[in-house]
């Protein structure tokens, strides 16, 4: 059951009584894997003693109490392993069993969704935010983002025969990607590409090179972005004065507010369909994806926004 020495166990069982234990830690300092030290704990809980004996036959499976009691703490420790179950739990059994209970109960793993905590001073400039504009004329809103979409699949996996010798793949680059700077509005919407990192200086000229066949549309429109330095900066505010747009405060850590990130995710989606493999397949997937936007989608996500903030807004 161990690969280590019953001195290395028994050193386990000294660092888990003391009322806590960082398996990772002491994995590394007795070069061991962090599931043998959930192993080691178990079998002490269970046993009184780290030196065991094989005994014969296979271990006998989860009575319905035990079934229940597994679902419970899986419910309650998401992302436990398999050796932190057993750990938890102090069944007979073995992590294998652990698992395919798990999987028998219903369970597959997923990647979980990360949400930044949010503190109460950003959950009351969210509320202020939603407050201004849950009523306000969304078709003179300007919503803008900027997306970095990347090229990942290159069909690296190939099968062979034993003896074979690996072929080799030829693309056209191993880093092919596009920076997009992507504005909506109630009529009408712009999707630009440009190179480089964005700055105080280049943003400004960016933003003003996308829009520079509808300014005129956009005079007294209300200028929604996140809070990047450079969306904020004294040059691009002058911009903004010279052009009749009023620039929006941000609240921060709110990618439900912008209504272009709906429309990324859909851009994404239409991107992956195509398949591209190279650098210009993915900026003729781009272009191609991009021209055949509809305003009836486009409306349909500022509406969708505005929703979010009037259902903020409800909640209070």
């Amino acid at each position: 059951m161990y690969t280590i020495s019953e001195e290395k166990r028994w050193y386990i069982i000294s660092e888990w009584k003391k009322g806590s234990i960082d398996a990772s830690l002491v994995a590394s300092f007795i070069n061991c894997h962090v599931s043998t030290i959930y192993r080691v704990i178990n079998y002490y809980c269970l046993h009184g003693d780290v030196n065991y004996g094989h005994s014969p036959g296979r271990l006998p499976a989860l009575d319905s109490t035990q079934i229940k009691q597994l679902d419970r703490i899986i419910q309650q420790n998401r992302s436990a392993t398999a050796a932190e179950l057993l750990s938890l739990t102090h069944f007979d059994t073995t992590e294998r069993t652990i698992q395919r209970y798990r999987r028998s109960l219903g369970y597959r793993p997923r990647k979980s969704l990360i949400k930044v905590k949010s503190t109460n001073i950003n959950e009351q400039k969210r509320y202020q935010f939603a407050l201004l504009h849950y009523r306000g004329n969304i078709k003179n809103y300007i919503f803008e983002d900027e997306c970095y979409v990347g090229l990942r699949n290159t069909q690296q996996v190939v099968w062979c025969k034993r003896g074979e010798p690996t072929p080799r793949k030829e693309i056209s680059s191993l880093r092919a990607h596009v920076n997009l700077i992507g504005f909506i509005w109630w009529d009408g919407y712009v999707f630009y590409r440009f190179d480089n990192w964005l700055n105080s200086d280049t943003y400004c000229d960016t933003v003003n090179e996308a829009l520079s066949a509808n300014l005129r549309q956009l005079n007294g429109h209300l200028y929604i972005s996140d809070g990047v330095r450079w969306h904020r900066s004294a040059q691009f505010k002058h911009w903004c004065d010279q052009y009749n747009i009023e620039l929006c405060d941000w609240p921060g850590y709110s990618p439900d507010f912008n209504a272009v990130e709906l429309i990324w995710n859909t851009i994404k989606q239409k991107i992956k369909t195509k398949n591209p493999k190279s650098q210009r397949e993915l900026e003729n997937a781009i272009d191609e994806v991009v021209n055949g936007l509809s305003l009836n989608v486009i409306q349909a996500c500022i509406k969708k926004t505005q929703k979010v903030y009037q259902q903020l807004v409800s909640s209070y």
